[in-house]
């Protein structure tokens, strides 16, 4: 990878973040691998606001929670995955976070917090947008819409410990989930 993200990864503290970030990565190799595309961890780019990218490779989101790292490629359009353990977040995280619409479906129990958090930030990494634009995401079913544009949500089933979601253009078939176990990998450091 590039000086400057290796950088960014001694920087993080916790050497479960900077181990976090780097399965990220090798996950990445992995779905590249997986459809027969080369993979140069190099020419990953990291805007400084926004959504890290390969430029000549699929789109791609990396999530990564308590032990847990996940990543979604797709060929064609945008996609976002985001991850949680089951009860992380607090209904009062989120009163400055979500819009007015999404606030009273939770008052009303349409969805637990972890789970309504999880599926705006799979969107918001779908569309490349940072947190500030979350109270802009409208969740609708299995559907979201953000400045105009619908995405389509997916729940990933990793069990009840986990609370994962994707978001992506509609009209996606074939999703798959591949699981990865820590000795698919090389140690990391």
């Amino acid at each position: 990878m590039s000086p400057a993200r290796q950088q960014r990864l001694l920087s993080l503290r916790r050497p479960a973040d900077r181990n976090a970030s780097l399965l990220g990565i090798a996950l990445l190799y992995a779905a590249c691998a997986e459809r027969g595309l080369p993979f140069d961890p190099a020419a990953l780019c990291y805007p400084p606001r926004g959504k890290p990218r390969l430029p000549a490779g699929p789109d791609f989101s990396i999530a990564h929670a308590v032990g847990l790292a996940a990543c979604a490629c797709r060929s064609c359009g945008p996609v976002g995955v985001d991850l949680e353990p089951a009860g992380a977040v607090a209904a009062s995280a989120l009163r400055l976070a979500l819009g007015a619409p999404e606030l009273a479906r939770l008052a009303a129990g349409e969805f637990d917090p972890t789970t309504a958090w999880v599926m705006v930030e799979a969107v918001l990494k779908a569309v490349g947008l940072g947190i500030d634009a979350a109270s802009r995401v409208r969740l609708e079913g299995e559907r979201a819409c953000i400045d105009g544009r619908v995405l389509q949500l997916c729940r990933a089933d990793l069990g009840p410990a986990h609370v994962v979601w994707l978001a992506h253009e509609p009209g996606v078939t074939g999703l798959r989930l591949i699981e990865h176990q820590p000795v698919d990998f090389a140690p990391l450091p």
